[in-house]
């Protein structure tokens, strides 16, 4: 398959998986701004591989041959990041007394990895495994944007189109972590560190996140918190 195919093949994947329900193949083409007749081609191939499946009803849905990927995928994210990443979490709950959240990139979005909430307020907040958001918004997406490679951070740029937000994520950059408020959820902001690996290339995200009140309360030592948990957690990876 072409660089260019695949490109569109994976894209029909995405709109697939963030779909509420399964879609035919012109609603699919649609969504992914492609040609139907193209549509229909790249989605033969997929289903000949067992990554899509088409029912009685002409409607596609993803196949179940991703179930297996899907496993291996996360079981190898677990033993790379998730493991190494586990007990300083849990540590960082304890010592700021809200939410840590462990994030990685899934193309131009966040995918939340690993989730320790704490149980000191009756009012935290709470963070689906494998949620995704969009990498320009919020603590826990802004962090891994700021810290893209070259070649996506433009893709993310294009996408988004928003003049001010290369300016923006150069700061983030240059600071080393991103305070948010509000962005993905009313009430509710963050602080957020990059996990880097030897080359400082990006790894993952780590944030705490809580009612904003609480987060702004403490700014500095959040940030702080966070930013140390996160060098920890680059030993453990790096180990």
């Amino acid at each position: 398959m072409p660089a260019g195919a695949l490109e569109r093949a994976v894209e029909l994947l995405h709109h697939l998986g963030s779909g509420e329900s399964d879609l035919t193949v012109a609603e699919l083409a649609s969504e992914a701004g492609m040609p139907t007749s193209t549509a229909y081609r790249l989605l033969g191939e997929l289903e000949q591989l067992g990554l899509v499946q088409r029912a009685a009803d002409r409607r596609v849905a993803l196949g179940t041959r991703l179930v297996a990927l899907g496993r291996s995928a996360e079981a190898g994210l677990r033993e790379r990041l998730v493991d190494p990443a586990s007990a300083v979490m849990v540590q960082l709950c304890r010592e700021v007394r809200e939410t840590v959240i462990l994030t990685a990139p899934c193309a131009l979005e966040a995918i939340v990895l690993h989730v320790v909430e704490t149980e000191v307020h009756s009012v935290r907040l709470s963070y689906a495994l494998f949620r995704r958001g969009p990498m320009h918004r919020g603590a826990s997406g802004k962090i891994l944007a700021a810290y893209l490679e070259p070649a996506e951070r433009g893709r993310l740029l294009a996408a988004v189109g928003e003049p001010a937000l290369a300016a923006e994520l150069d700061r983030i950059r240059a600071e080393g972590f991103v305070v948010t408020a509000g962005e993905l959820d009313a009430g509710a902001a963050a602080a957020a560190a990059p996990i880097l690996d030897r080359r400082g290339r990006l790894v993952a995200g780590l944030s705490v996140a809580g009612p904003a009140d609480r987060i702004a309360g403490d700014v500095a030592a959040m940030t702080a918190a966070v930013t140390a948990a996160a060098r920890r957690i680059e030993r453990a990876h790096q180990g």
